[in-house]
């Protein structure tokens, strides 16, 4: 399941999701209740302090599927990571692994308002650079044979929606992510770009970084990867999709193989 971050449907990861499909994964790509074609929820679903009513929206959609004996990979990005992390605490045997795609909600009592600029900023900026990408390096004729099935959807910022969007940058701002990942005992993946600026990965071995503090979070130190991908920004769902693909895949793959075994396999792994 790949679940989209702060101000983004479904829409807004599906070259991702179609890369991850060409790795030969089955993808699920939902749409919170307020994002994509949704309808919008009411006030009592997002004025709150915590991302739990998210949470129950994904976990009730897996009851739908009908998954039956089977998992599922959660994979979440930025905001989408932390929304995840509470769904692998509440429902733990459908879940095989919990991937966090350059994840939100890690430093606490952030200014809401700062942030939400630093994602409006580092959206438009891969926006322009994707844009420039697809004109210059002949990926125009893919872009366009893709979107004829991306469905037109709802601005997630349309003016019914901007109170929820408001409500979800000050949960986020609160960085709860880190306590919910001393809860969990599954696989965890940690994914970042070098260059993202709203939340900068930084060094491991810097004390006060985000991977430093993802790292201790984690119980389970044999069940945790980590990679920091070089040249690559917050929205590494966009631009290249499928660097981060395949860098997703393999390290599903890890989780895979490590589930039953337990052995200590921490990575720090940067890819070009």
């Amino acid at each position: 399941m790949l679940l989209p971050g702060f101000g983004s449907g479904w829409e807004g990861i599906s070259e991702l999701g179609f890369s991850l499909a060409c790795e030969g994964r089955k993808v699920i790509m939902p749409s919170l209740p307020g994002y994509g074609n949704s309808e919008n929820p009411s006030e009592k679903y997002y004025e709150t302090d915590s991302f739990e009513n998210e949470a129950m929206a994904i976990i009730s959609l897996l009851k739908q599927l009908d998954l039956q004996d089977k998992k599922v990979h959660l994979v979440g990005h930025s905001m989408g990571s932390e929304i995840l992390a509470s769904v692998a605490i509440k429902y733990p045997n459908k879940i095989d692994s919990l991937t966090l795609l350059n994840p939100a909600g890690i430093k606490e009592n952030e200014n809401a308002l700062k942030l939400s600029s630093k994602f409006i900023a580092s959206g438009l900026q891969t926006s322009t650079e994707f844009k420039l990408k697809t004109i210059f390096l002949g990926e125009k004729d893919y872009e366009d044979e893709l979107r004829k099935y991306i469905p037109k959807t709802k601005s997630p910022f349309a003016k019914e929606r901007l109170s929820q969007r408001i409500a979800e940058a000050k949960k986020i701002s609160k960085g709860h992510l880190l306590e919910k990942l001393r809860k969990i005992d599954l696989p965890v993946t940690y994914i970042s770009g070098e260059l993202d600026a709203v939340y900068p990965p930084e060094n491991k071995d810097n004390e006060k970084s985000q991977l430093t503090k993802v790292v201790e979070s984690v119980n389970n130190k044999s069940r945790l990867t980590t990679s920091v991908m070089s040249g690559l920004r917050h929205n590494t769902t966009i631009s290249p999709d499928e660097i981060t693909a395949a860098n997703i895949d393999h390290y599903l793959e890890v989780a895979e193989t490590k589930k039953e075994e337990g052995k200590n396999e921490n990575f720090y792994f940067n890819n070009s």
